[in-house]
């Protein structure tokens, strides 16, 4: 990828991948990775703007890349847009990718040991749990470390399917 590095250009980068699939035409890159990058600059120098982008991002239905989505649901979870995240989760459980379950687990897993943890809506174990046992005999189920995220989020909360 050509080296982004305004706002702008991320901005630019990010809505072209959006529409087109590819955040320069000319690129040689893997369009998914040129956007996380696009991304990621955006979350250092622009939160808020980047946060627009990832719900974006989780909410297409025109993206078919599974770590950019897993990865914008993650940089939501971890920001102050975490209700947005839980809200999504809990209405599209059946539908996440592996990424995106693995993402979430991992998040809910950490977050048993805060002191002051923000409320899980109702179900929503449930349905990430179901989404598990839909998922976890997929060939990239390794690769996304899906079942480790699993693991520690299912001992975490003492939950069983």
């Amino acid at each position: 990828m050509i080296k982004v590095n305004s706002t702008e250009k991320n901005i630019e980068g990010l809505e072209n991948y959006l529409t087109n699939g590819y955040v320069e035409p000319d690129s040689f890159n893997d369009p998914e990775d040129d956007a996380l990058e696009c991304l990621s600059d955006l979350f250092v120098k622009d939160q808020e703007c980047c946060l627009f982008f990832c719900k974006k991002i989780i909410n297409s239905n025109n993206i078919d890349g599974v770590f950019i989505k897993g990865s914008a649901l993650n940089f939501l979870l971890l920001s102050e847009q975490w209700s947005y995240a839980f809200e999504y989760l809990k209405g599209n459980a059946y539908n996440i990718t592996i990424a995106e379950l693995g993402k979430a687990m991992f998040y809910f897993y950490c977050a048993k040991n805060e002191t002051d943890p923000y409320p899980v809506p109702e179900g929503l174990f449930k349905k990430l749990m179901d989404r598990y046992e839909e998922l976890k005999d997929d060939p990239n189920a390794k690769f996304y470390h899906l079942h480790e995220a699993y693991n520690d989020f299912s001992k975490a909360y003492s939950l069983s399917n």
